[in-house]
């Protein structure tokens, strides 16, 4: 006989499995909602594809909740008679820097605001009642310097030198609109930033060694920089893919373009970049790398000859706890962080 379902919260927790079912793709650029994050190396190990977030279903439902909030702000902003445009031949607006690696989507561009008359960039996001009151008493860009770096990038890209920051209380449903102003500097600076980020072939360091600092528990690479949880194994954790000109990747080993969907993929000759393995290279040739386990002083080989890369991913998530739910933190908001 099967079990009886529980009269309350049974139907609750099938809406979240369904949302936990839906993977989500990692993004192919490096996004101009992350380049203002504090940790560098955060960043490489996002643009790299090295770990996934992963997110249980209230949490994701709270991101959609947030997307659908641009909606009713989109119509809200043109019955007050602003000029608003969200799409670019039926696709988001988007942009991106020289290399093609760098950039995002627009939520939209619009004009006829009472702070100004000029066309501006639009971001529209949603914060919980105590990240909010904090916004509206310090301003964008000392509460939520991301979202300052974000409107930066975009204007800059854009070639707008003005933005509409506009924030709604998911408590109470107040208003915060400020008006950001392009700042050239800044904005030179994010794309130093980015193009170090993508040219780089390793980690920058932690922040902090102590896995305890509140920053890295926040992060969604904790596990990986302080659990040794592995990388996943995909072109993008490879020693044999760079990232080239007009947002391409490219395999030295069997020299051809990556498909994003090959990317995703991989292949059976993959082979870790060195640091990301939890282990000591101590030795390496044709297609594997030698490490030594610290504390144990066994060595093992990462290659399709000796320890396939996706072996290891199976073997090491066994070894590492679960991850901490981070919406329970204080500040906690629905910005999507992929």
């Amino acid at each position: 006989m099967p079990p009886v379902p529980e009269r309350q919260n049974s139907t609750a927790r099938k809406i979240y499995e369904w949302y936990e079912s839906k993977k989500e793709d990692h993004r192919e650029h490096l996004g101009a909602s992350l380049i203002g994050h504090h940790c560098d190396r955060f960043l490489w190990l996002t643009f790299r594809w090295a770990a996934s977030p992963q997110f249980g279903g209230r949490v994701l439902r709270l991101f959609g909740t947030g997307k659908r909030e641009e909606e009713r702000v989109y119509e809200e902003l043109r019955a007050i008679g602003i000029e608003l445009h969200t799409e670019d031949n039926g696709k988001q607006i988007s942009c991106r820097d020289g290399t093609g690696h760098f950039g995002g989507s627009l939520d939209g561009i619009g004009r006829g605001f009472v702070e100004g008359k000029t066309w501006a960039v639009i971001e529209i996001k949603t914060a919980n009642d105590k990240a909010f009151t904090a916004l509206k008493a310090k301003g964008v860009q000392a509460e939520k310097p991301q979202h300052y770096a974000q409107m930066q990038t975009y204007m800059g890209m854009m070639e707008l030198d003005r933005a509409m920051y506009i924030c709604v209380n998911k408590n109470t449903d107040d208003l915060h609109t400020e008006w950001v102003h392009f700042n050239k500097e800044t904005y030179r600076d994010l794309l130093v930033r980015a193009e170090r980020t993508i040219s780089r072939t390793t980690p920058a360091d932690k922040i902090s060694q102590d896995p305890t600092h509140w920053l890295c528990k926040m992060c969604d690479m904790y596990k990986m920089c302080h659990q040794q949880e592995p990388a996943e194994a995909n072109c993008r954790t490879c020693c044999h893919s760079t990232p080239v000109a007009d947002g391409k990747w490219h395999c030295h080993e069997y020299d051809k373009e990556l498909s994003a969907d090959a990317q995703r993929k991989g292949c059976d000759s993959h082979l870790f970049i060195p640091a990301l393995v939890h282990g000591t290279p101590v030795d390496g040739g044709v297609n594997f790398v030698e490490y030594l386990l610290e504390g144990t002083g066994e060595t093992f080989k990462n290659g399709p000859a000796h320890t396939p890369s996706k072996e290891m991913v199976k073997r090491g998530r066994k070894k590492t706890a679960p991850k901490q739910d981070v919406s329970n933190l204080e500040g906690f908001n629905d910005d999507i962080p992929f």
